[in-house]
């Protein structure tokens, strides 16, 4: 009896310490808990705070090609204020644990940012590429860790992106979502004997060219900065609907694009002067490449082209109105320009986004146009030709008449630089020359 006793009261005395040890075990369990709930809470946060420094790093690093810095249009000082007002609007809309994060515009002129700044835009070290680095700030609330006293914890990202310009050497770039035009390499609005390229018929002048122009600044763009000194706020003729205007007999600038893979981003048939837009070949390919997005590459080097030999006035004037919108000789988006305020566009009353009237900071009417060094194209019907790719215009398509002819003016000016055979090209985009990309610093 004595010994059941002594039993009893043992296993009554195991009972007591085994509530014990769970009572501790669920103690560190729910701390253990707490705290992986933090964690999580500030992952999350760190991985919202990169999201809003890669999204400001890109929007400021856009600013170095629409402000047209990236051509000689403005300062430094002026696209330093703009890249940074740029970052900030825009990273300051994405919300890092509900809010916005604190992206200021107080960005240091070199790299790497000083702790206290929101990041710095360094304009020196690649003066061809300018790079913009955004720091993204937020103090998250700690839930259940306040038990040991911490009520706050900070989470940072950091992000930088460029504005990448092979002019000064460096992968050349390849534009995609193409147009059916190409353009020689001769600025008919500058007759500069010591520019002149020996290609152009009439003393014209290089759009871009690393040898005689070199030490200009970008690099390469023979006449930087805005019209008429400047090449950029030009207003040049993209495609003539006449024939003694074509470069050579039975040539024209247009080109004939195969069709690739589907062509994408194609607007509705419903929309203004897009009737009909799909299917065919010849012609309707042709007009269809305007209206839409060719999916094929035309690369910096020397390329094969054929040609379209024949005028193409009703397919040119079908494809450009279904491009930018145009109807009846209006509806379609506009552009200004001054050298001191560069671009101004305006939404058209054939706006697809419902921007009629308002400053827009993009348009369908921009596209990309490669440019060759400017001989004689081949002679004869539908041949074949090989044409050096040299650069790349951006442009503004403003109108076409009923002729035929295409007006546009120049936004940027992107040279293919001096990339090692056989690298591989950087993306163009479908608008503009120069890409826009994150980088990690330091490369």
């Amino acid at each position: 009896m004595q010994e059941t006793d002594r039993d009893g009261r043992g296993r009554q005395a195991q009972h007591g310490a085994t509530l014990i040890m769970v009572a501790l075990s669920l103690v560190i369990l729910l701390g253990i808990s707490a705290l992986a709930i933090d964690l999580v809470s500030l992952y999350v946060g760190r991985s919202e705070a990169q999201r809003a420094a890669d999204a400001a790093a890109l929007a400021g690093a856009d600013v170095f090609v629409t402000s047209g810095y990236s051509s000689g249009l403005v300062t430094k000082g002026t696209v330093r204020t703009m890249a940074a007002n740029a970052a900030s609007t825009v990273g300051n809309k994405n919300l890092v644990g509900g809010k916005s994060p604190t992206i200021g515009t107080t960005f240091d002129a070199s790299c790497p940012p000083a702790a206290s700044s929101d990041g710095c835009i360094d304009l020196d070290t690649y003066p061809n590429d300018p790079r913009i680095t955004v720091v993204a700030r937020q103090t998250m609330p700690i839930f259940f860790v306040k038990i040991f006293g911490v009520t706050s914890a900070k989470v940072s990202a950091q992000a930088t992106a460029e504005a990448y310009n092979p002019s000064g050497g460096g992968p050349p770039v390849a534009a995609k979502c193409l147009k059916p035009w190409i353009l020689p390499n001769c600025d008919k609005n500058h007759t500069n004997p010591a520019y002149a390229n020996p290609n152009c018929a009439g003393g014209y002048d290089y759009f871009y060219d690393p040898t005689l122009c070199g030490n200009k600044t970008p690099k390469g763009i023979c006449f930087p900065g805005g019209a008429p000194t400047g090449v950029i706020g030009e207003v040049l003729t993209l495609k003539s609907g006449d024939p003694h205007n074509a470069p050579a007999p039975s040539q024209y600038y247009p080109v004939n694009l195969p069709p690739g893979s589907t062509p994408a981003l194609c607007p509705s048939t419903s929309a203004t002067g897009c009737n009909g837009l799909a299917g065919g070949g010849g012609g309707a390919l042709y007009r269809q490449n305007i209206a839409c997005c060719n999916t094929n590459q035309i690369v910096c080097g020397n390329v094969s082209v054929n040609w379209e030999t024949g005028n193409m006035q009703g397919p040119t004037k079908q494809g450009v109105e279904c491009l930018i919108h145009e109807s009846g000789g209006s509806g379609q988006d506009t552009i200004t320009f001054d050298s001191t305020n560069g671009f101004t566009m305006t939404g058209g009353s054939n706006n697809p986004y419902g921007l009629s009237g308002k400053t827009i900071s993009s348009s369908d009417s921009i596209v990309t146009i490669p440019l060759y060094n400017g001989t004689t194209p081949c002679p004869g019907a539908s041949c074949g030709a090989s044409v050096a790719i040299v650069g790349f215009l951006q442009i503004f398509v403003q109108n076409v008449n009923a002729g035929g002819d295409v007006t546009a003016m120049v936004m940027g000016v992107s040279g293919c630089g001096g990339g090692s055979p056989g690298t591989t090209p950087v993306s163009s985009g479908g608008s503009s020359p120069i890409p826009v990309r994150l980088v990690q610093p330091g490369n």
